[in-house]
């Protein structure tokens, strides 16, 4: 039967039944007209016209007629029609935005996860700030690198997006963003006569702790002073962070509250209280005076007492600073210069950092030196002769003063003698960092921010994060046993071809960043750089804590009544022994 037969059938069985309650029979549907029959003749669905109005009529021609579409058929066109519709519409959307990520040389993934500027509270700490939209990536750059740097930014192991939906369409801000800094750090607030009322020209008011801003931070002393002051670029830069005109990024963001902080910083100039308050003409016992206020407030905080100061920050980089407490404060995170002065137990390479000296030379600005203009092969100029570890300087000065293009003599530290330093260093290809009273010296980073290569004789030495840096791509490296044989260095040195000195100086030009200090601060410089590796010894921290605290509720019961303080400060009181004992 064909499809206008069955259509003919089912109007016959429908006349056939009547309708209404009357009893009247209703008026038959219309039959298909000729054209209507050949479509379906030609094996194509009927398009019947739907009905109008509330009561399902059409008019045509001059009689009212019900016509009804057959069942099946209502919305099988119309949602083809909608289907091609879309698909065509998904087909050029996406080659569109290939052509256009293709064009700015931009992965795709990359390209849907930017999105537009979004304001987004930090939960914790409640400090808004707004999201920028990520700039284009620059053209000469891999795309790998780029997709390596967008996944570094979205991606941050150090806890700071913890109790919140993390936005897949984030974008840094141009300046100190909580969201992408490495570091949660808490600051005490102590008085001024810690930290910048040493230096300020007119005393802080009464009840005012920090600067009114950026502007306002005092000058640190210039001269030798500087060799020992990542104190102060640490605590402006920290100082500075949450404040709502820092443009700059940061590694460190201070936050509020003390329990939401990965660590917890100390802003104790100690080093500037060392060299201030202890001359020997002053007959000063200042400097020793704020070590023992400085114990008495940590010992009383709960930040001190929940951890035992483990978690603690404390930069004592000159090796004489904070030597009366260091014993009653070892628990602490130290930041130093090396470890000459202090015993395994205090200070060690696993639990504390070391930060580079500031130098004391201009850095080489426009540096276009090629190996055979820089004339002196190896410089030295300094003190000679030195106590404790400092005895190789003499052995090697009579070696090598009379060996050719070697530059070795006594210096002074006045400023016609930095000058002169820093005239020779950039002068020559090599220079020696020999070890003093202790195994390092601001030597070295002279050295370094002059471009030349520094020749480093000190068996004891600790470097500053060397866990990210290779020193060997820009120093060499001789042990001391072999540098007291005749000859042995020169010989050494003479064997480096220019093209070994040149890829080793173009090293040196990549890496000062690294060691300089400064404020506003930048990426990737000393004081980033700092905070980094204070940053890496925070996952280990936080380890041995949290394993330290497993029996905190019994151990707690257990001695009830026998000690007034939290479990932690209780354990690192009765033991005498920080609680980090992954440490020790």
């Amino acid at each position: 039967m064909s499809m206008a037969d069955e259509i003919t059938c089912r109007a016959e069985k429908v006349t056939k039944r009547g309708g209404g309650t009357t009893g009247k029979e209703s008026p038959p549907p219309p039959l298909l007209d000729r054209k209507q029959q050949q479509h379906l003749h030609d094996g194509n669905p009927p398009f019947l016209p739907l009905p109008v109005g509330t009561h399902d009529v059409q008019k045509g021609g001059d009689s009212t007629s019900y016509v009804r579409p057959l069942r099946g058929y209502e919305n099988l066109m119309p949602r083809r029609s909608v289907v091609a519709i879309i698909t065509l519409v998904a087909v050029f959307a996406l080659s569109g935005s290939i052509i256009v990520a293709r064009s700015l040389g931009v992965p795709v993934v990359e390209q849907q996860r930017v999105a537009a500027a979004a304001y987004i509270p930090y939960p914790k700490i409640g400090y808004p700030f707004q999201v920028s939209r990520i700039a284009a990536a620059d053209e000469e750059e891999d795309p790998a690198e780029q997709r390596s740097n967008f996944d570094e930014i979205l991606t941050h192991s150090d806890g700071m997006r913890s109790g919140m939906d993390e936005p897949l369409n984030y974008a840094p801000p141009p300046g100190c963003d909580p969201l992408t800094a490495k570091l949660k750090v808490f600051m005490y607030d102590l008085p001024p006569e810690f930290h910048y009322g040493m230096i300020a020209k007119e005393k802080f008011p009464a009840g005012k702790v920090w600067p009114k801003d950026s502007s306002d931070i005092p000058e640190y002393p210039g001269g030798l002073y500087q060799q020992h002051s990542p104190e102060y670029w640490l605590t402006s830069d920290l100082f500075t962070s949450n404040l709502p005109g820092r443009h700059t990024p940061c590694t460190a963001f201070r936050v509020d509250d003390w329990r939401t902080a990965d660590v917890i910083f100390v802003p104790f100039f100690a080093s500037l209280s060392y060299n201030k308050f202890s001359k020997p003409e002053l007959n000063s016992e200042e400097n020793e005076e704020l070590q023992r206020k400085l114990e008495h407030y940590l010992k009383r905080q709960p930040a001190w007492q929940t951890s035992g100061g483990v978690d603690h920050v404390i930069v004592i980089h000159h090796p004489n600073s904070m030597h009366i407490m260091r014993d009653a404060l070892h628990s602490a995170m130290f930041v130093v210069a090396d470890f000459g002065r202090y015993t395994p137990e205090i200070a060690n390479i696993t639990k504390d950092v070391v930060a580079p000296y500031k130098h004391v030379v201009l850095s080489y600005q426009d540096d276009h030196s090629t190996f055979n203009n820089r004339n002196t092969l190896l410089f030295f100029q300094g003190a000679i002769i030195r106590k404790q570890g400092g005895i190789i300087r003499q052995q090697l000065y009579e070696l090598l003063k009379e060996e050719p293009g070697v530059h070795f003599e006594s210096g002074n530290t006045q400023s016609d003698g930095i000058q002169s330093a820093t005239k020779g260093m950039q002068s020559s290809k090599f220079c020696l960092h020999l070890a003093g009273d202790t195994p390092s010296s601001n030597r070295l980073f002279d050295a370094i921010a002059s471009h030349c290569v520094p020749v480093v004789i000190s068996d004891e030495i600790e470097l500053p994060y060397e866990d990210v840096l290779d020193y060997t791509e820009f120093c060499i490296f001789v042990k001391s046993e072999n540098a007291l044989q005749k000859g042995f260095v020169v010989k050494l040195l003479r064997s480096i071809k220019s093209e070994e000195w040149v890829k080793m100086w173009k090293r040196l030009k990549q890496v000062e960043l690294h060691f300089r200090y400064q404020h506003p601060s930048e990426p990737d410089d000393a004081v980033n750089m700092v905070w980094k590796a204070i940053a890496r010894k925070v996952p280990p921290l936080k380890f041995s804590l949290n394993k330290q605290s497993r029996y905190k509720r019994s151990f707690s019961i257990t001695l009830r009544g026998t000690c007034e303080e939290t479990y932690s400060a209780c354990l690192y009181t009765r033991h005498k022994e920080p609680l980090l004992e992954v440490y020790h």
